[in-house]
């Protein structure tokens, strides 16, 4: 990484935004976060970054953004929730494809010549093979999950048109940060929010569902391994663990990190375009960049209840 870019983290208010925002920092970049504070909080924003708050889903929000340039941009900015999409699915649409569509477009007017794009599992669906392959047919089932695609089709677009551009779809990301108020994203987080209200888990859906799993640290890894590498230029990548985890493999072992193996579970009703499983095959970013992922399950979950007991405690 060169020191001294400056490059924009939009949705820097978020947990994955703002993980990658603190990595930029440390490497000696200059960073500016763009969100709308929707579903990001200010404290997750780092001190020494800039900030500025804009709905990147708007056009006329631009005209905010006319004395800014940078070498580059981390667009993860966007509604995360699947289940939520359903309720706005207009709102989702603004979120993911609007904005990217705008920023793509202030990208090519500014000459910014790099942009990199946090893509999902969601695009997938529920596909009748597995591992998944960057090839397989996209099928989603949820607005959330159209949207991601759709952003991903003019971001290959720009691609054509002078903008190096890498999409990254993430899998189950999990990690100490996450938002834990929020029940309608991340199976690890949903579940471990409930062991720390002391209330029982509920889980909406079969305990035979499965997913892959990958931790914080392990995806900011990807992304910066990815930024400077010209292999990724034009490239779209699975970041996951490319391993398969049961619900109920994943509720053991949060209740063994959180030191009750005979912790109260509910398991009641489903949740709207859920995928039953998804696992990645992640070969493609090991062979062009050599990022594999390194953080076990069983060590992820460790410091993410540490981390919230702790934070709890604090």
């Amino acid at each position: 990484m060169t020191s001294g870019q400056h490059i924009i983290v939009t949705g820097g208010a978020g947990f994955i935004g703002s993980q990658i925002a603190r990595r930029l920092l440390s490497e000696g970049c200059r960073v500016t976060i763009l969100d709308n504070l929707s579903t990001g909080t200010k404290t997750n924003i780092p001190p020494q970054a800039d900030f500025i708050q804009i709905d990147l889903g708007q056009k006329e929000m631009f005209d905010a953004l006319n004395h800014l340039t940078a070498d580059a941009v981390f667009h993860l900015a966007g509604q995360s929730s699947g289940e939520a999409s359903f309720l706005n699915p207009l709102g989702d649409l603004e979120s993911h494809v609007m904005s990217t569509f705008w920023l793509l477009d202030w990208c090519k007017a500014k000459g910014i010549a790099r942009f990199l794009y946090a893509s999902s599992m969601s695009v997938y669906g529920d596909p009748p093979t597995l591992p998944l392959k960057e090839s397989h047919p996209v099928q989603p089932k949820t607005f959330y999950g159209a949207g991601k695609a759709a952003a991903e089709s003019y971001i290959k677009l720009y691609q054509t048109l002078g903008i190096n551009t890498t999409i990254f779809r993430l899998f189950s990301v999990y990690g100490p940060g996450q938002n834990l108020a929020n029940k309608m994203q991340g199976m690890v987080s949903i579940y471990l929010s409930y062991m720390l209200e002391g209330k029982p888990v509920l889980v909406k859906g079969a305990r035979d569902r499965f997913r892959d799993l990958v931790f914080i640290d392990d995806v900011v890894d990807a992304w910066m391994t990815a930024y400077e590498n010209p292999k990724s230029f034009g490239k779209l990548y699975n970041v996951a663990g490319g391993r398969k985890f049961t619900v109920e493999e994943i509720l053991n072992g949060l209740k063994k990190s959180f030191k009750n193996e005979h912790y109260p579970i509910e398991f009641k009703g489903s949740t709207p375009g859920d995928q039953f499983g998804v696992i990645a095959d992640v070969s493609l970013i090991e062979k062009d960049l050599g990022w594999r992922p390194k953080v076990s399950l069983e060590e992820g979950l460790e410091r993410m209840v540490s981390s919230e007991m702790q934070g709890k405690v604090a």
